[in-house]
């Protein structure tokens, strides 16, 4: 199949449009499988961007949920073994990943996020838990100053569209909430 200069050239005008293509003058004698490389780079150039696109769309994500839903002095723990905290009272919910049935955030795209655990010791004096992914501890707070303190820590985290990010409180430790002082909450800095 031969083409003619002026499908060659619109090619090449619409590859140049498309960017990180370099223009290149082709002639009517010219092989017709450069013309079907040229073709055949465009494609996949205009695959990705519409992927990309597919991507940007998902975002913004973002999340934030407190540990109980009430006003009053509400404590979790201590329990014998390590415990899974699940963050009741949503209060940002954008892209609908975080599971306030379970207390799992699972990541609707790939990207960039920032996750923070902010929580305060309950009755046992101490508090130590983790924000943990696919199974993972990823980072954890930990404070021992006595009932009612409260500790933060955060983080940029990589995550696959698909991972799950929870909180675990481990055994002999409790938390305490009233009203959103314990929260657990992230967001998309830049999908990949």
């Amino acid at each position: 199949m031969a083409f003619s200069r002026l499908t060659l050239v619109t090619a090449l005008l619409i590859a140049c449009a498309a960017g990180g293509l370099r223009a290149q003058l082709f002639f009517v004698d010219q092989p017709e499988r450069d013309a079907n490389v040229l073709l055949y780079q465009l494609s996949a150039r205009v695959e990705k961007l519409e992927k990309d696109a597919v991507e940007a769309a998902k975002a913004p994500v973002s999340f934030a949920a407190a540990l109980v839903t009430t006003t009053e002095w509400t404590y979790q723990g201590p329990f014998n073994t390590e415990t899974n905290l699940i963050f009741k009272k949503v209060i940002t919910n954008v892209g609908n990943g975080y599971d306030a049935n379970t207390g799992i955030f699972t990541a609707p795209v790939r990207g960039l996020y920032f996750i923070l655990l902010n929580a305060n010791v309950g009755t046992s004096g101490s508090l130590n838990a983790a924000v943990i992914k696919n199974g993972e501890n990823m980072f954890a707070i930990y404070d021992t100053k006595g009932t009612h303190s409260g500790v933060s820590n955060g983080m940029p985290l990589v995550l696959e569209a698909g991972d799950k990010l929870w909180v675990t409180l481990w055994a002999n430790q409790c938390v305490f909430d009233q009203s959103r002082l314990t929260t657990f909450s992230g967001f998309l800095i830049k999908s990949m």
